[in-house]
């Protein structure tokens, strides 16, 4: 693997004797078109450029319109690290100035943020700057020079500070380095204190190409950095125009050891850029421009946990793993990082739980009867096992102070299997503690388990396979457009381009009808209405509507309950305003006949719906 050279084990003797880390991979990059779950992220525009290390920031860099020059320093923000991503808003004019600024780095206390910046009045062509607040709810301050002991006549940019707020690593074409632009660092005694004098990470890491963008782990032992260069000479050893390299050090004193390249999992025949490691080194972040499109994406970092090689994950790893507790040269040491923190404990036990609980870590669509199941240590008499909705019940609750959510205490099974069914569609969060009675002691001895998430499945499902047709249709505005998704955006917002919606011709009765691929029990109906611009001043949209339904086509029921359709209010974004209940009925044809519409118009129309049906569930019924 390509770790193997970087994290390979030694045997080691004598007190002063290094320990060594277990080894690690990375997984399959995922564009984060696919998972960012705020509005309005461009890759194209926008580049995560650091976190906070409690997880709840989220730092970008952008040249997007609103901002206040060439390049903003933007944040998003969310209420836990399980919450969703929020809107991105501008750091504003006390950050921001009319020339580049860009965001790298944040203190461990988060009121720290180290950003290079191109505006006037600083050394060279690019300079380091801090802007502090007083607490994490306020606004960031106005940016400060970090003055000419670490700034130079070059550029001097890509700053990233230690956790512990000692070392600032940044990147600088200064002289006395070795190559194009080099990684230096800065030491200071105490948090608060003065700056040292820059020194170059010498030869071992820099070379004559370029190294930048470097990008420190939560526990100073990873650096991350890209071999980028303006005309694109990448170092030797790559796979492309500009790749991924990563240096690391046994401890936080000693010296950095030779980079080595991540492979092609992550670097290509394009250009890879500005690596960035999550807080907790999960997961790692970088850029891409491949065939001229820039991209985003996360890939994460996993330790090997299969520690017996024979493939598999399970009681035998888990055995390893106990044997070796307490030492320091084992590759059961994997945690809280994948590489370990130089001794075999509680961390790598929770570590290590994660891959032996069922259901699996992020699971989705998970049965409502699920029954729990783990694979124990040995050593384990028994379990506490706690299962609830909110992450910080289960994360925080005791045998002292269970907060609602020990369900078994001292089970002695290793399955466990919840009262009644789980709720449909519910996120759960659920803990297992292994608890060892010590002979002599009064209290046993309680391993911690980690925190795991999953999903119920919903209690109904959108139908896919749906055929429309109509009493009569405008030209490009046909009924298969209301099933065909055209107009909707990732956050099921409709446009008001007309094309992506149906409209009627003059001519009545009107009506719309849907046939699906079978027989289902329909749950309920979202619509999205006749969104055009001219909504508000014709009202082309349906308001009162009669439904009926057939199970063959020939035989119809009407619904005996329809409630009016809203009315659309002609702008982008537009939302289902209208649900219609079904209650379970059994069909394959729904018939819409809109009597009446919102405006003086003779045409009508509907912009999109959805059809949910309740998928069986006879495993439910009590025999």
């Amino acid at each position: 693997m390509f770790v193997a050279s970087l994290l390979g084990f030694g045997v080691l003797s004598g007190l002063d004797a290094l320990p060594a880390y277990a080894d690690f991979t990375l997984g399959e990059p995922v564009n984060l078109k696919s998972v960012m779950r705020f509005l309005d992220f461009d890759p194209a525009n926008d580049n995560i450029s650091c976190f906070s290390y409690d997880g709840l920031e989220m730092y970008v860099v952008s040249d997007r319109p609103g901002g206040y020059g060439d390049c903003d320093m933007w944040v998003v923000k969310r209420v836990s690290t399980d919450a969703a991503w929020g809107p991105l808003e501008n750091l504003g004019p006390a950050g921001n100035t009319a020339s580049w600024d860009c965001p790298w780095s944040i203190s461990g206390d988060g009121l720290a943020l180290y950003f290079q910046s191109e505006r006037p009045g600083g050394y060279g062509y690019s300079d380091l700057y801090v802007t502090t607040r007083a607490t994490k709810d306020d606004p960031w301050g106005p940016g400060v020079n970090l003055g000419p002991k670490l700034n130079s006549s070059a550029y001097d940019y890509f700053p990233t500070v230690s956790r512990n707020g000692l070392e600032l690593y940044f990147s600088s074409a200064r002289s006395g380095g070795y190559g194009g632009h080099d990684i230096w660092v800065a030491r200071r005694a105490t948090p608060n204190g003065p700056w040292g004098e820059p020194v170059n990470l010498g030869p071992t890491v820099n070379s004559s190409y370029w190294e930048v963008f470097p990008s420190l782990s939560a526990d100073g032992l990873l650096l991350f950095f890209s071999d980028d260069a303006p005309a694109f000479t990448p170092r030797p050893g790559g796979y492309g125009g500009s790749d991924l390299w990563m240096t690391r050090r046994a401890t936080v004193s000693s010296p950095w050891e030779p980079p080595v390249n991540l492979g092609p999992q992550v670097n290509g025949s394009g250009h890879e850029d500005i690596p960035r490691i999550s807080p907790d080194a999960r997961m790692l972040y970088f850029m891409t421009l491949r065939d001229g499109i820039l991209d985003s994406w996360q890939v994460p970092i996993l330790p090997i946990v299969d520690f017996t090689g024979d493939g598999e994950v399970d009681a035998a790893d888990m055995a390893l793993l106990v044997a070796d507790w307490g030492k320091s040269n084992s590759p059961c040491d994997i945690g809280p990082f994948a590489w370990g923190d130089g001794v075999v404990d509680e961390k790598d036990f929770s570590v290590l739980m994660e891959q032996l609980m069922t259901p699996d870590p992020q699971a989705s669509d998970v049965s409502c009867d699920t029954v729990l199941s783990w694979v124990g240590p040995g050593f384990a008499d028994s379990y506490d096992v706690y299962l609830g909705t909110s992450f910080d019940d289960v994360s925080n609750a005791t045998r002292d102070d269970p907060c609602g959510v020990l369900v078994s205490e001292g089970h002695a099974d290793t399955t466990f299997d919840p009262e009644g069914l789980l709720e449909f569609g519910r996120t759960y969060y659920w803990r297992i503690d292994s608890i060892d009675v010590v002979i002599g002691s009064l209290e046993p001895m309680i391993y911690r388990g980690p925190v795991l998430k999953f999903t119920t499945e919903p209690f109904a499902r959108p139908i896919q396979n749906i055929a429309a047709t109509a009493s009569g249709r405008e030209r490009g505005m046909g009924p298969e457009n209301t099933v065909n998704g055209s107009g909707l955006d990732k956050n099921d917002g409709h446009s008001t381009d007309g094309s992506a919606m149906w409209l009627s011709t003059n001519a009545k009765p009107h009506w719309i009808q849907f046939e699906f691929d079978k027989v289902y029990a329909l749950h309920e109906l979202w619509v999205w209405n006749s969104n055009q611009l001219v909504e508000p001043i014709l009202g082309f949209g349906a308001k009162t509507v009669k439904i009926e339904c057939s199970v063959d086509g020939a035989t119809w029921t009407t619904l005996e309950t329809v409630p009016e359709f809203a009315r659309a209010p002609g702008e982008l974004g537009y939302k289902p305003n209208t649900t219609v209940s079904f209650g379970g009925v059994s069909a394959k044809y729904v018939k819409l006949s809109i009597e009446t519409n919102w405006g003086p118009v003779a045409q009508t129309g509907l912009a999109e719906v959805r059809f949910f049906y309740i998928p069986d569930r006879s495993w439910a019924t009590t025999p």
